[in-house]
């Protein structure tokens, strides 16, 4: 797949997003009478909003999220962000892309792991920056007939959704490397291998 039609479908789903947004905002909510109601359906549009990154730190952000997480899902989230990070040299564009392939890791979490706990750590050095992002949770069943826990990445198979390649195609317009590392049993871990931003 191109970069150039990553780019466009992307595009596509964030101006998509907006617009349900908006509507649930605007026509949705005003309907609502019940107060539990209407607080998922505003939290269902400030997930489906993008941050305003000329007025938000992706590190507050990110920050945000995992307790915004934790709070929603009653998973224990540590969140760990070198202070020496600096994701302010990246454009809105990248941090974005960068700031949906976590939200889809934690809604990967919460969706699928029946984990305890989670955790996002971010580490830099002057080669890359590494974010993790993972559980204590069930991780990819393992098929084989021996029935061993075994390491595995997954790409292209039938274990990998429609959230997974849509954060494959953000990576690869930033051009990150992501990798799906799970032990059957034993949780799974997003690693994205991020290059530093141009000095």
């Amino acid at each position: 797949m191109s970069l150039a039609f990553s780019h466009l479908a992307i595009e596509g789903m964030e101006t998509e997003r907006r617009r349900v947004s908006r509507e649930l905002h605007d026509i949705v909510l005003p309907l609502v009478r019940q107060e539990q109601v209407s607080d998922i359906i505003r939290t269902i549009c400030m997930e489906l909003m993008p941050p305003d990154f000329s007025k938000l730190s992706l590190k507050d952000t990110l920050n945000d999220l995992c307790t915004r997480f934790s709070a929603r899902t009653l998973i224990k989230c540590v969140c760990f962000i070198d202070e020496q990070l600096n994701f302010n040299k990246f454009s809105a564009e990248n941090q974005l892309h960068l700031y949906r392939i976590i939200q889809e890791a934690f809604t990967n979490i919460e969706k699928h792991s029946q984990a305890s706990q989670a955790s996002l750590v971010a580490r830099s050095s002057s080669e890359n920056i590494l974010i993790c992002i993972s559980d204590d949770g069930a991780g990819f069943q393992n098929n084989s007939s021996n029935h061993q826990n075994v390491k595995k990445k997954i790409h292209g198979s039938r274990l990998e959704s429609l959230g997974m390649m849509s954060m494959r195609q953000r990576a690869a317009i930033i051009r990150a490397k992501l990798d799906f590392i799970s032990e059957s049993g034993n949780g799974l871990m997003v690693r994205i291998e991020l290059p530093p931003p141009p000095r």
